[in-house]
């Protein structure tokens, strides 16, 4: 079984350009998922779209590419284009299955985000990985075959590092210092930074909504995200993912916090606006949290900034 797979990783269908030469963009994908099941961000034949995997494909390209032309990593095409090898398969979101089979490519990466929900490897294949030494031969089998003149610069957990620097800018970083990291127009790169942000925000209020005290989790391998991470003074505005412009909220507190229905003050109290309406008595109203003190995280350094939260409040009396 590993000869079979040696010779079909190094038998992949790349583009390849006379001033370029090979794109590696195919494997640097497949090099990151070997990361992804050595480190343990991969644990089942569910080959998900990670803030670990893209960082790992974007530091590989980085690492290995040969061309300036192939630094800026598209992880949307090789993710997509890997079926064509026969051993990875795409699944769909439910009901978007017709767009996989008419469509001959993906125009984004927020397009393969919006219709593929992973991919799979062959059984057979995925089994294989499981044992060290099979990830090994073909870890320098495509080392070999696509970055002989750089393979020497290869760096097994790159990846990881670079989600480590971006989880200490959320974490300790003043928002002013934080934002001259963010490069607006690398997708990958704000998306990595989106997902972190909501791991780190709902890890911080243990999972638990800051006003109503529900706590959720999930508990499939796969755990789907119950609660939100908010942002208190917006993204689009603020460009801040640190954790003092966040806060986890229930998805109806927090449509609510962004309607500016309801605001946190300055002694991290909820106080909810005298205009709101809601049928008297509601167990599942907002009016019912007024006056009552924010769940905040054990560490005082990750509690809501003040000036955030005044800013949030000013956006209520602009309206």
């Amino acid at each position: 079984m590993l000869p079979t797979y040696l010779r079909r990783f190094q038998k992949l269908r790349v583009a390849t350009s006379r001033q370029h030469g090979e794109a590696p963009y195919k494997p640097a994908l497949l090099l990151a998922v070997l990361e992804g099941i050595a480190d343990g961000s991969i644990t089942e034949n569910r080959i998900e779209i990670t803030p670990e995997l893209i960082a790992a494909f974007k530091a590989i390209c980085a690492d290995l590419s040969t061309s300036p032309r192939f630094t800026a990593a598209n992880f949307a095409l090789p993710f997509y284009h890997l079926r064509s090898e026969g051993f990875w398969h795409l699944h769909t979101w439910p009901g978007l299955e017709i767009l996989l089979t008419t469509s001959n490519s993906v125009r984004s990466f927020r397009h393969l985000r919006d219709v593929v929900a992973y991919a799979a490897l062959d059984a057979d294949l995925w089994l294989l990985l499981q044992a060290p030494t099979a990830r090994a031969a073909l870890r320098q089998a495509l080392l070999t075959r696509y970055f002989p003149q750089t393979q020497g610069r290869y760096r097994p957990r790159a990846g990881q590092e670079a989600l480590g620097t971006i989880r200490r800018q959320m974490l300790e970083e003043p928002a002013a210092l934080y934002r001259t990291h963010l490069r607006p127009t690398d997708e990958l790169d704000l998306t990595v930074r989106s997902s972190l942000f909501k791991r780190l925000v709902l890890e911080a209020y243990d999972h638990t909504c800051a006003v109503s005290g529900l706590k959720l989790l999930s508990t499939r391998s796969s755990p789907v995200p119950l609660l939100d991470a908010c942002h208190i003074v917006p993204w689009a505005l603020s460009h801040d993912d640190t954790l003092p412009n966040g806060v986890a909220l229930c998805p109806n507190l927090h449509r609510a916090f962004d309607r500016h229905l309801f605001w946190i003050d300055a002694d991290y109290r909820v106080r909810v606006a005298e205009d709101f309406g809601e049928l008297s008595g509601s167990e599942y109203g907002v009016r019912r949290f007024e006056g009552q003190e924010l769940r905040l995280p054990q560490r005082r350094e990750w509690w809501p900034r003040q000036e955030n939260l005044e800013q949030q409040a000013s956006a209520k009396q602009a309206l």
